[in-house]
């Protein structure tokens, strides 16, 4: 039985303070953090939080107040969380690429007290008085407060005790963000479960390569770090350029933990192919991988390819982080399940708000202490998922016969096929499992007949094909007449978005092939018609949905709109399909132009003649 760890009588916000401060004391010879800006030791993050928390004073605020942090500046924005929650406010870690006007839409969600920002962030924001002038911070008056502020040498007694300990921001199914309030009981209840579950403790040394704004990277980045006493080391932006960095990195800090999710996952993993020894160090334990459904072709690659568990874990920012957990104990591991509830109740019940029977499918309710306070300013919304205490996930699931939970699908897009309720997300799971599949994805659409039509887009492994004959007949042999698509689509690679999820949106509307290209409209290469240049160019265009008029083997990440780590290994693929070659590890991570792939190819290509 899970009981939080909190003594009767101590509010939570005061047992959470406390464990801060003797961290920070019992660790203070110890190194913290590494982060893109440099290293971090305890006493000096302990030092630089006291400044901070003389600043915050100053500059008017109060225990409860809201305080949005949107910066590109790692270090400081992670002193500035550490801070902000050591002294009773209320920290929102916003994206750090978001745009000048952007800025001003989550002033509206979050109803900050202060704003901490990048000027060239400011200088484009739009802010309409929203704040006073006073309360808007440049991140280089951080710098200044953390190299010249005062160390009062202790933290001042908070009389007050805050409501909320954080907002965390999440768009969910709207393009509207939603600020989740987790409160100091739900933090201290999570960071007791991971110490269950994860094992951490003050050896504990993590890989993280989510962006801070993420609650993943967030929570099981600096927070965990400093509640148990850890390490943390981050290589962020992630990029395919810095895999390599990254790989080596696990030998040199002595990891335990590499944190990531499936989209990065796939990318380290192919990378990382001729690197098997990354992983099996004395010290190392397992990948845990988070925030969104991971396919079973690719937890057994990962777990085949480096001999390493990978630990797949379900939850949600409404519940902080993890919920149900697969592994890393032999109890909870089946490849493609999520595993037990732990920490919390996991009920599935039918839309009449009652249980199923064992085996049955029907909606994942969490209750237990990790369930969000509720969404900030929106009542009605909060309503609607919380009843009765319980989180409604919107996830359909059901219990296996093992005792293990399986995820069906989600609620909100099942479709209605000619009478039957059907779940894509269960159809994807079964066609990621068919041999020469790369990716792949279930989907509904209008159709006039069936009311909806279930539909497949499936992208090969370069070197194998796959006709929609293929993967009906694959499909008829591992699911029923009604859960078999009745339309397949072979296209080169799945359109995902920066976060690496897939912009089913496209798909849907069928403009999949304006990003990443239909199979049959890949780029077929002739050097009778075109130069190799333009050839290359054009597949690019279509990865990064740009003109190809606009590129040229001087193209770089830097100077062309869209070219991120998930869109390089897109094209990757796509010309590895277009050209019948294959991409050394070593060779995709060091195409630092389009320039570099034509070169690559052409002594392919000459190796072939």
């Amino acid at each position: 039985m899970f009981e939080l760890p909190i003594k009767p009588g101590v509010h939570a916000f005061d047992h959470f303070c406390a464990h801060l401060d003797r961290m920070l004391a019992a660790n203070s010879e110890k190194e913290f953090a590494e982060l893109a800006n440099g290293a971090v030791s305890y006493e000096t993050l302990a030092r630089d939080m006291r400044r901070l928390g003389v600043a915050f004073a100053d500059l008017g605020l109060a225990v409860g107040d809201r305080v949005l942090v949107a910066s590109k500046d790692e270090g400081a924005t992670v002193k500035l969380f550490l801070a902000l929650l050591r002294a009773g406010m209320t920290p929102v870690i916003g994206d750090a690429e978001v745009t000048g006007p952007e800025l001003g839409e989550l002033l509206e969600v979050c109803e900050p007290a202060a704003l901490y920002a990048d000027e060239a962030m400011l200088a484009n924001a739009a802010l309409g008085g929203k704040l006073p002038q006073s309360k808007i911070i440049p991140i280089r008056e951080v710098h200044d407060v953390l190299s010249n502020g005062r160390d009062p040498g202790d933290w001042p007694a908070i009389e007050a005790r805050p409501d909320v300990a954080l907002l965390v921001l999440t768009s969910g199914t709207t393009s509207t963000p939603k600020a989740v309030e987790l409160t100091h009981e739900n933090l201290i209840a999570q960071l007791a479960i991971f110490k269950d579950i994860y094992g951490f403790d003050s050896a504990t040394r993590l890989l993280n390569l989510l962006p801070l704004h993420h609650v993943d990277g967030l929570i099981r980045g600096p927070l965990v770090a400093l509640w148990f006493g850890g390490y943390l080391y981050r290589q962020t932006p992630f990029s395919v350029q810095n895999v390599p960095t990254i790989l080596k990195k696990f030998g040199e800090r002595n990891i335990t933990h590499f944190i990531t999710v499936p989209a990065m996952l796939r990318i380290v993993a192919r990378l990382g192919s001729d690197a098997r020894e990354t992983f099996t160090g004395p010290d190392f334990r397992f990948i845990l991988c988070s925030a969104d459904l991971l396919d079973a072709a690719l937890w057994r690659h990962v777990e085949e390819t480096f001999n390493t568990p990978v630990v797949n874990a379900y939850g949600l920012s409404e519940v902080v982080c993890d919920a149900l957990f697969a592994g890393p104990d032999d109890a909870t591991r089946r490849i493609g399940s999520l595993g037990r509830p732990h920490g919390c109740t996991a009920d599935i019940l039918d839309d009449d708000g009652k249980p199923v029977p064992a085996g049955e499918t029907g909606e994942l309710v969490l209750s237990g202490p990790t369930v969000m306070r509720g969404y900030f300013n929106a009542p009605e919304l909060t309503a609607g998922v919380i009843r009765n205490g319980a989180f409604h996930t919107g996830d359909y699931a059901r219990v296996g016969e093992d005792g293990l939970y399986d995820f069906v699908g989600r609620k909100k897009t099942a479709i209605v096929s000619a009478g039957a309720t059907i779940h894509p997300e269960s159809v994807t799971i079964v066609l990621t499992t068919m041999p020469g599949v790369a990716e792949a994805v279930a989907f509904g659409i209008p159709d006039t007949a069936r009311g909806e039509k279930l539909v497949a887009a499936i992208a090969p492994q370069p070197g194998h094909e796959i006709t929609a004959a293929d993967a009906f007949a694959f499909c008829r042999k591992h699911l029923s007449a009604e859960r078999t698509p009745a339309e397949f689509r072979i296209i080169s690679s799945l359109p995902r978005g920066a976060s690496g999820k897939v912009l089913m949106a496209e798909l849907t509307a069928g403009t999949a092939a304006a990003p990443t290209g239909l199979a049959e409209e890949q780029v077929e290469f002739d050097s009778e018609s075109g130069s190799l240049e333009d050839k290359v160019c054009a597949v690019a265009a279509k990865c990064f949905n740009v003109d190809a008029a606009s590129l040229s083997a001087d193209s770089t990440p830097f100077n062309t709109d869209g070219w991120d780590s998930l869109a390089h290994m897109t094209l990757i693929e796509e010309l590895e399909l277009a050209f019948d070659m294959q991409f050394s590890a070593a060779e995709i991570a060091s195409i630092a132009a389009l320039g570099d792939a034509m070169e690559f190819i052409e002594g392919a290509l000459d190796t072939k003649a």
